[in-house]
């Protein structure tokens, strides 16, 4: 019975308090009169709030009279307006001067937009997430001016990000990563771009010096998203489509490849190739049905939770992100999960911890190009009468008679995967003991472990060429172990009035450890998956390991001060000393500085702000450097081979890396001058800099001198040489709204030289990309360096005129229809002094074009991104042009080459043998124009607001990479090149070949919160 009256008794105060509760109903517009939808409206002190819908309308219990409720929204000044007695509540919001106050982050800080004073540029997170893209860089392209992004094809591809050009030739050209304060290295394939607040980009060293050693190619700063006290929020983002995949040639059926084959035999004085070429109608082999995918799904989900209270709040975000390959196997698999919280213990003490477990796993193959060079008479399997019934099941496929391997029997029996398991912990505790000083530390540990795995089945397909008659396995374990702890004191006031400083000094320590096993075995019992391990193996087995650790500490301070928000001036000093360097060059300092006049803030400026809301002249100038390179430059390295003595292989060793124990840190000077304007109360609103870098003290590994007695192939990293970037900046940004209808354009606009200032010694000629490009003193590094392709000669006339002033031809085996090569020097010799320059791979300007629309509940953006000036070897033409080979050739090629006077001026004659060197000399018949301009992205949305129980529901189209113009006729201009494993990056750029596409991709998307 006792229990009855407990129930009574607690049913009863809940009554009470149900009718103590006031229900508040309004509308919030602005002051045109204009509903605003998606207004936060919360009960201050509580977790309770709501949204205007999307006529502007709310409704919302408070518990008494005294209750505070505060309407917040982007773009608007916060309103807090006391309940009192009232049931219904209109509120009028003032559009805030927002370009100015948003809150902008800055290396271990962060500060109003208005006091920047270096070259930073903000993207927020809700503009990153229009796309579905593995890495959040890909939806920065044509954003930010200054940043060039280049897109890579295939499943978890990283792009290339360069900021404001190079600025070393054989290190890393990517920027660093810093993610909520943490240093996260140059890949943030790990970051979904759901869960993402905004993200800076640091481009001048004014304000990335306060990274010092790890800033030479700029730095990025990522805030992610957090918690917001109220009631919990639900959001759950999906987005699913297919990319697709087309052949990108028109590529010859087996008929027109006879006639082709036979064409460039008969040239050459043989007799066909393939007799009879009518009797291959209708006989051509689908290699590209066969084994390419017309579609591969791309899925990309988020759920997310966040809320809390004035004393807590928190965030949890987990996303998938899933995209198949365009073969039947392979891809890229991320799943990723976030949790933030922080907590408030008092008004002097906070703290906060965020939780980062993710799993990714990748493979597949790469070998689509084999699809389109195979020749298309070749058969996918054996014929009936050719198997024997003893082989296994991968070696069942035919052989083609070309150097091509049967890419449907590649694909079959690939088997090389990788699965990584990180998990990152960043944990902050900050103390404020007076009013204006903030004491922080922070400390993040990251632990995490790759695997890859590889299995290489035996088969005989020919017996001769194509086999593999033992099977080989392979398994690699790389684990990383690393940490990173800060800790800053801030003091920042306001005295006498106009005078505004705040002082930061602190100091961070970061240690990174690697250690990789590899183990190797052949002779597997048989094939089966189960059987895929290293113990399994009976024959041969191998193991290496090794370990590798370096570490970094750093003394770090800035002073910033403004006068009346007229005058500002901001200085960093950060001193590095890093492990990679001996004691004398271990340490060294990076200085910066920069000022800024808010010229708007002037008195005599008052009569104009009705126009000009904002103008400010900029300038910066600092130091940041460069020490990517690997751990143990100072010392000297073994490197373990093998040799053949007396018919048996021995183990060797040999120097591999020598010594330097003078290497110092690469240096990266900077200036920058810049304005930003806003006009027509931030209608119009933009920014033009100039920037100048210079390099100086590159690191660079370069081949040991022979003469030393060492083996020609050991390295050794040096400090050599100097080189500069210079360029301009554009951003402008118009935004308007029209009753229902709003619509805005950012268009950036930016250039960049780079040119070689100095090299080790004068006259020095580095050469790259298999000696097709050259660096020197005096121009842009690795520009393409080969003959120069004068057309092709018409008849016999021009032979006989191509001649020294003796009369010897210059290229004694030409025929009419094969290229001249000019002869540049004029000696009346074609030989190497006759190469030149004859491309560069480095664009003269970049371009993007974002442009927003928004009607009612319906919205619209599209963004397109172009480079303008580069140029891109085309290598595929060696391939589908030449007939030398037996691959596979374009359709019609027998017509599209020379064949008669007149024909043709740019493909030259079939040939079997090629005795004049069209496509074995490098030259400007390979160079083509790389421009190019992209639709990145275009979607179209449609969002029910409060409707359905719940808060929003929209709905979307996406067509990415949907349309390209451009002259160059392969597979995709985004070409990036260079091999990272040779210290290729710059010097190898340009070359574009069978370099797996960005795909076109449509989608569908879904936005639900409640």
């Amino acid at each position: 019975m006792k229990f009855k009256y407990i129930w009574f008794f607690i049913a009863l105060l809940c009554s009470a308090a149900s009718f103590a509760q006031v229900t508040i109903k309004g509308t919030v517009k602005d002051k045109a009169n204009v509903p605003i939808p998606g207004v936060n409206v919360i009960v201050k002190g509580t977790s309770n709030s709501t949204a205007t819908d999307f006529d502007g309308k709310y409704s919302i219990s408070v518990p008494n009279a005294n209750t505070q409720i505060e309407f917040s929204f982007i773009g608007f000044t916060s309103k807090v307006v006391a309940a009192g007695d009232k049931t219904t509540l209109d509120v009028t919001l003032e559009e805030s001067s927002q370009v100015l106050d948003e809150i902008v982050v800055v290396g271990y800080a962060s500060v109003k937009k208005s006091d920047v004073t270096s070259s930073i540029s903000s993207v927020k997170g809700k503009e990153l997430q229009t796309m579905t893209v593995g890495n959040v860089t890909e939806s920065l392209q044509g954003k930010v001016a200054g940043v060039q992004i280049t897109g890579q094809g295939g499943p978890g591809a990283q792009p290339r990000v360069l900021i404001r050009g190079i600025s070393t030739l054989n290190l890393g050209t990517d920027p660093l990563y810093v993610v909520d304060g943490i240093p996260m290295g140059t890949s943030i394939n790990f970051l979904s771009n759901n869960e993402i607040e905004s993200m800076e980009v640091l481009k001048d060293a004014s304000a990335s010096a306060i990274y010092g050693s790890r800033a030479s190619n700029g730095v990025i700063l990522i805030t992610t998203k957090k918690g917001k006290s109220g009631k919990t929020r639900f959001t759950f983002d999906l987005s699913s489509g297919m990319q697709m995949m087309e052949n990108p040639y028109d590529m010859a059926n087996a008929e027109g490849y006879a006639n082709i084959m036979n064409t460039a035999y008969n040239n050459s004085g043989y007799s066909d190739y393939l007799p009879n070429a009518s009797h291959y109608r209708g006989k051509t082999t689908d290699w590209w049905g066969a084994g390419i995918r017309k579609s591969s799904p791309v899925t990309n989900a988020s759920l997310g939770a966040s809320g809390g209270s004035d004393k807590h709040t928190y965030a949890v975000s987990l996303n998938y992100y899933n995209t198949e390959s365009m073969y039947e196997i392979g891809g890229w698999e991320r799943i990723t999960m976030r949790i933030n919280n922080d907590f408030k213990f008092s008004d002097k003490f906070s703290a906060g911890i965020t939780l980062n477990p993710r799993y990714e796993s990748w493979g597949g193959p790469n070998n689509w190009a084999d699809f389109v060079k195979i020749d298309p008479i070749t058969p996918i399997y054996k014929p009936a009468d050719q198997l024997t019934g003893l082989e296994n099941e991968y070696s069942i496929y035919a052989r083609s008679p070309s150097y091509v391997w049967n890419p449907v029997a590649a694909v079959k029996r690939y088997d090389d995967y990788t699965d990584q398991y990180n998990l990152n912990t960043n944990g902050y505790l900050q103390y404020a003991p007076i009013k204006g000083l903030v004491i922080r530390t922070q400390a993040s540990i990251e632990v995490g472990n790759q695997v890859r795995s590889r299995f290489r089945p035996d088969f005989i397909i020919d017996a001769a060429h194509e086999k593999e008659e033992i099977n080989k396995v392979e398994r690699w374990s790389k684990t990383n172990a690393d940490w990173t702890w800060q800790t800053t004191a801030t003091y920042s006031g306001t005295f006498a009035e106009k005078h505004n400083a705040s002082l930061m000094i602190g100091s961070t320590m970061e240690e990174y450890n690697r250690n990789e096993v590899w183990g190797y075995g052949e002779g597997v019992p048989n094939n089966s998956e189960s059987m895929r391990e290293v113990n399994a193996a009976t024959k041969n087995r191998d193991s290496e390991g090794n370990s590798v650790s370096s570490s970094i500490m750093s003394y770090i301070s800035r002073f910033s001060y403004n006068y009346d928000s007229k005058y500002y001036f901001t200085g960093t000093f950060r001193r590095d000393g890093s492990s990679k360097f001996m004691a004398n060059n271990k340490w060294a300092n990076f200085p910066s500085a920069s000022a800024s006049w808010r010229i708007s803030n002037e008195g005599f400026m008052e009569s104009t702000k009705e126009v000009i809301s904002d103008l400010r002249l900029r300038a910066g100038w600092g130091k940041v450097g460069n020490q990517g390179l690997p751990a143990s430059v100072y010392q000297s390295n073994i490197g373990q081979g093998y040799y053949v003595i007396g018919g048996e292989m021995v183990d060797t060793s040999y120097p591999s890396t020598m010594a330097n124990k003078d290497i110092k840190w690469e240096t990266v000077e900077d200036i920058n001058f810049g304005i930003d304007f806003s006009l027509w109360q931030n209608k119009f609103s933009g920014s033009l800099e100039y920037y100048q870098k210079k390099t100086n003290d590159m690191l660079f590994k370069k081949q040991f001198p022979t003469y030393s007695g060492f083996p020609g192939y050991a390295t050794i990293w040096t400090n050599v040489g100097a080189m500069q970037s210079s360029g301009i900046d554009l951003l402008l940004s118009y935004k308007n709204k029209k009753g229902d209808f709003s619509y805005g354009a950012d268009l950036t606009f930016t250039t960049v030289n780079v040119e070689m200032l100095s090299l080790s010694t004068e006259g020095e000629r580095l050469y790259g990309a298999g000696n097709r490009t050259l660096t020197v003193k005096g121009d842009e590094p690795g520009y393409f360096y080969g003959y120069v392709a004068d057309g092709l000669f018409q008849n016999q006339t021009e032979l006989n005129a191509h001649t020294d002033e003796h009369g010897t031809k210059l290229q004694p085996y030409a025929k009419a229809g094969d290229i001249r090569f000019k002869d540049i020097n004029g000696d009346g010799k074609l030989d190497d002094k006759d190469r030149t320059k004859i491309g560069s791979p480095w664009a003269d300007y970049n371009v993007g074009l974002n442009l927003n629309f928004a009607y009612k509940q319906f919205d619209l953006v599209a963004n397109f991104y172009s480079s303008i000036g580069n140029d891109i070897v085309n290598q595929n033409i060696s391939d589908l042009y030449n007939g030398t080979s037996l691959t596979n050739k374009v359709s019609g090629l027998d017509q599209m080459a020379w064949h008669g006077e007149g024909t043709s001026n740019y493909v030259p004659r079939l040939s079997k043998d090629d005795n004049n060197e069209n496509f074995s000399k490098f030259s400007s018949f390979y160079v083509e124009d790389g421009s190019f301009v992209r639709m990145k992205n275009i979607q179209l949305g449609y969002t029910f607001q409060n409707k359905f129980g719940l808060d929003k529901l929209r709905i979307s189209l996406s067509g990415q990479n949907l349309w390209t113009w451009t002259n160059y006729s392969g597979v995709d201009p985004e070409v990036a090149g260079g091999d990272p494993d040779k210290d290729d990056r710059v010097k190898g750029s340009g070359f574009g070949g069978w370099n797996y596409p960005v795909q076109p991709t449509i989608l569908m998307g879904l936005n639900v919160a409640f």
